[in-house]
């Protein structure tokens, strides 16, 4: 890594229960299939996978003390997050992720309870900002609320990577993108971020543009099987999907957050900025997908750095982005 430190992942961490079944769902009807539980959250993933991809990482997340949050706070330790500035809530109820899947792993209907993630407030990160602008970057998801993302970004010296998670959070920081470095939303977070309807790539590049105007560095927007856009003020790319047997999408843009920050840190000085991270963050959620875990345990540089060079995906660059064509 060019420098050295640690990053700074603040939001939700979950308990995850999920299931998937064997034949296509039957609404209303008890469906029999696998069910699994696990330790997610999209600021706990994110911080899991730029753990295993070497970065020190201090997660700043809230948990109740009933046993299923205390134990998922030991996880975290254990597997080298460092916790100490998460917030402990006396009798709270620590965050719960419940999902269904179909068939085919593909996520049908999710119900998240993450309330808890209030009570990283304001005045909290506020009372913490040291450690945060002594950080290489600070990721935050938008389960936070949005007085919290409101205060990270006017004390955040440093660059700030705004995961959306859903629309319904994503508009907790609508109309409020001015001092984010770097945005990671899907089709439909983009869509309504920019208030367009995204039915093509120069569509999603126009989107990217809104969404760049507003004051966003650099937008990385998530086209699922059609691969990413990436694109900064000057220029935009387009990144083929990497092949992949999909088990579960759980998790998939998790890692890819943690891959384009990942790959940020270890770009080179001559790199455009957007076609390294593009790529990793497309290399880290086929490798994710390929497993049931919504982590893949051996998430590594090596191993994202060998699945691009293993397949030759299509990259474009978008010279009418470049020269105002659309």
């Amino acid at each position: 890594m060019k420098n050295k430190g640690y990053a700074v992942v603040i939001g939700a961490a979950n308990i995850d229960i999920g299931g998937t079944p064997y034949k296509p769902l039957i609404p209303g009807d008890s469906n029999p299939g696998v069910i699994k539980m696990s330790y997610g959250g999209v600021a706990r993933n994110i911080a899991h996978n730029l753990t295993l991809l070497g970065i020190d990482v201090e997660l700043i997340t809230a948990a109740g003390d009933d046993p299923l949050g205390m134990e998922m706070l030991k996880k975290c330790e254990s597997i080298g997050l460092d916790t100490s500035l998460s917030v402990m809530v006396p009798g709270g109820s620590s965050s719960v992720y419940l999902f269904i899947n179909d068939e085919k792993g593909e996520m049908e209907l999710a119900l998240s309870h993450v309330d808890i993630v209030k009570q990283i407030t304001p005045e909290y990160l506020e009372s913490v900002s040291d450690v945060i602008n002594s950080a290489m970057a600070v990721i935050a998801d938008c389960n936070l609320s949005q007085e919290s993302l409101l205060k990270l970004k006017e004390i955040c010296k440093v660059p700030l990577y705004v995961d959306t998670v859903s629309v319904s959070h994503a508009d907790k920081i609508k109309g409020h993108l001015d001092g984010i470095d770097t945005l990671k939303p899907n089709l439909l977070e983009a869509e309504f971020l920019s208030d367009m309807i995204i039915e093509n790539e120069y569509d999603c590049l126009e989107a990217a543009r809104t969404l760049i105007d507003q004051g966003v560095r650099r937008v990385f927007i998530s086209m699922g099987p059609h691969g990413m856009i990436a694109a900064d003020k000057d220029h935009a790319i387009m990144v083929d999907r990497y092949p992949a047997h999909v088990k579960t999408t759980t998790g998939a843009g998790d890692s890819a957050m943690a891959a384009i920050v990942w790959s940020t840190l270890n770009e080179n000085e001559d790199g455009d900025g957007i076609t390294a991270p593009a790529m990793a963050a497309n290399a880290a959620a086929s490798i994710t997908i390929s497993v049931d875990p919504a982590i893949h345990p051996g998430m590594s540089g090596d191993l994202i750095n060998n699945k691009i060079k293993e397949h030759n995906v299509l990259i474009r660059e978008l010279k009418e982005y470049r020269e105002g064509e659309i």
